[in-house]
Parts: structure tokens; C-alpha cells; sequence
């Protein structure tokens, strides 16, 4: 496989939630085992703890909880997930949308469609995020989540005004989910971070909501949640050390999942 260096960081979440998903643990993904049992990629490459695949797993859940509710509140939704990498979360999800699209760069969707298959609800695009002619293949404009996991960090503040600038134009009714560094997060990402070893650079970090709808006018905060303590089955000091290292007060000064729509106009 010839990817680029972002594109690379997918097998962190990917290993992550294969791992925590043999164990039982946070998030069932059969498929993501599947993956990094057939795909060709050497996974002992990743120096990967398990604290790390944990909260790769939290993060997922989450997102997919968060994705799960607008669903259900809104029928007819058109999905479109940006930077896929190959995750698995349109199964993961309840068939409640109009159709999914899952976007990432051609050489990435060209392993993802050895695992995945295209149908009348499901499309695969391959496409950088900054090429927008992936606007055009989106057969609707009026319903669409917009889901961005593990991408805002790669983006320049630029590039980032720039997406939600092309989105306001394409679309009516918008809602977004992604996540996103502190400034803080990217500063230290710097001499600590799990994507270095594939010499991904981490761009952006945004600290509060209110930077954000400096973006664009018709932004609206809805809300921003960070990785809780959940029943997760840990035990003894691993449920100590990740409850107070990978849960709550500590990892929000560092990381949080954010909510936003584009008001109707």
C-alpha cells in the first residue's frame, strides 16, 4: 500500500479498536478484526500501548452514540463521513439515514474496498477533503451530518475555513461531529504523540467553541463532551490509571468532541 503520512494513522485507531473489541471491551468491531487480520500491513510496527487502543475504542463509541442520537431525531439524513480511513462505522450505526458516503484519499479507498461493499445506501469516495468536486457527488443538500474523526488535527486553520466555507455553499441544512486537539495538545504533540512515527504533522487546535464560530457565520454551537468513566469492565489499577488519565478533567485540556450545525438561512 502506497499512502501518505496522514493517511498512515489510520491503523492506529484501526488496531485500537480491533484490540479492545477481541477483549470485549467499550466497542464491538468485527470488522476492524477482520481488517488487521487480512490487510497488508505490518501492525508490529506500531508502537501502540494499551492505554492508547482504549481510548481509540472510547473515542469511537462515543462518536457513535453522538451519530446514533441525530439519527434517530432525524429522518431522512444524508451521512457523509469525512476521512474514513477504513472504520467501520457505517455498520456500527443504525440503518436510520438517507445514505451513507465514506471519503478518503483514492489509495485508501482502494484497500477500504477490498473489506467494504458499495450499495444503493452506501458509497465510497476517493478524494482529498481540500479536492472539492467530492461536494458534487453528494445527491442531496438539504439533511447532511457531516462526521470528522481524527481530521481537524491535520488541517491548517485555512484549510479548516476553507472546508466549512464550501460546505455553507453546498449544503442548506448541515450538522457536524468531529473532534479536535487544544493548542496545548498539538504544542506537546510535538515530542509525544503516536502519529510521529508515521511523520504526520498535527496543524490545528482549538481551545473553546467560541473560536470556532469565527469559522463561518452561519455556525451554531450545539455542544462539546469529553471521554467520561463509563462500566467499562476495566479492573484494579488499569481502571485507575485510565479513568484518571483518559477520562474527564485531565484529557479535556487536551481533547474534546464537538457539535455544531449551520443555521438555516
Amino acid at each position: 500500500m502506497q499512502l501518505n503520512n496522514e493517511s498512515k494513522t489510520l491503523f492506529i485507531p484501526l488496531l485500537g479498536r480491533a484490540q479492545m473489541s477481541e477483549k470485549n471491551l467499550f466497542l464491538k468491531d468485527t470488522k476492524a478484526e477482520e481488517i488487521i487480520n487480512r490487510v497488508d500491513y505490518d501492525f508490529t510496527k506500531l508502537k501502540q500501548s494499551k492505554w492508547l487502543s482504549m481510548y481509540m475504542s472510547l473515542r469511537g463509541l462515543l462518536i457513535d452514540e453522538l451519530t446514533n442520537k441525530y439519527l434517530s431525531n432525524n429522518k431522512n439524513t444524508t451521512v457523509i463521513h469525512l476521512g474514513c480511513g477504513l472504520d467501520s462505522r457505517c455498520l456500527r450505526i443504525k440503518d436510520n439515514y438517507k445514505i451513507w458516503y465514506d471519503l478518503d484519499f483514492d489509495e485508501v479507498i482502494e484497500v477500504r474496498k477490498e473489506f467494504y461493499q458499495e450499495n444503493d445506501k452506501y458509497k465510497m469516495i476517493g478524494s482529498s477533503v481540500a479536492d472539492y468536486k467530492w461536494l458534487d457527488e453528494i445527491d442531496d443538500n438539504n439533511n447532511i451530518l457531516i462526521i470528522m474523526e481524527g481530521l481537524t488535527m491535520y488541517l491548517s486553520r485555512a484549510e479548516i475555513i476553507e472546508l466549512i466555507s464550501k460546505i455553507d455553499e453546498r449544503f442548506k441544512k448541515v450538522y457536524l461531529i468531529f473532534d479536535a486537539y487544544t493548542t496545548k495538545a498539538v504544542a506537546a504533540s510535538k515530542y509525544k504523540n503516536p502519529v510521529n512515527q508515521m511523520n504526520a504533522i498535527i496543524k490545528y487546535g482549538l481551545d473553546n467553541y467560541e473560536d470556532f464560530l469565527k469559522i463561518n457565520r452561519r455556525l451554531e454551537y450545539v455542544s462539546s463532551h469529553v471521554i467520561r468513566k463509563k462500566d467499562n469492565k476495566l479492573k484494579g489499577l488499569t481502571k485507575i490509571i485510565f479513568n484518571n488519565l483518559y477520562c474527564g478533567k485531565i484529557l479535556e485540556r487536551l481533547y474534546k468532541i464537538y457539535e455544531f450545525k449551520l443555521k438555516e438561512e
